[in-house]
């Protein structure tokens, strides 16, 4: 069974994965339009990865000091970040 520390390290996994393709189209979008507005999505899109790659290795190898009480909050915050991040990629390719 998966815990719920496990659920929470693939699921910032998924994320960063989610992330690392929209810094990809946003960064053609920029090469192409020169946009600012593109320039800030891949930005802000490489401070999300570079916490989600964070999450990733902080749940891997501080999982023992973590208290159970705080595991459900850890997940239900990695939860909602992949359903916007994943809204977001959506949006992004249609």
């Amino acid at each position: 069974m998966v815990s719920l520390m496990d659920a929470s390290m693939y699921t910032a996994g998924l994320n960063a994965i989610l992330l690392l393709g929209l810094i990809i189209v946003y960064s053609r979008m920029y090469r192409d339009t020169h946009a600012q507005f593109s320039l800030g999505l891949m930005v802000f899109s490489l401070i999300l990865f570079a916490q989600n790659i964070l999450s990733v290795y902080s749940f891997a190898t501080m999982s023992p000091y973590v208290g159970d009480p705080f595991l459900p909050y850890l997940f239900g915050i990695n939860i909602a970040e992949a359903l916007g991040v994943m809204v977001l990629f959506r949006t992004t390719l249609r």
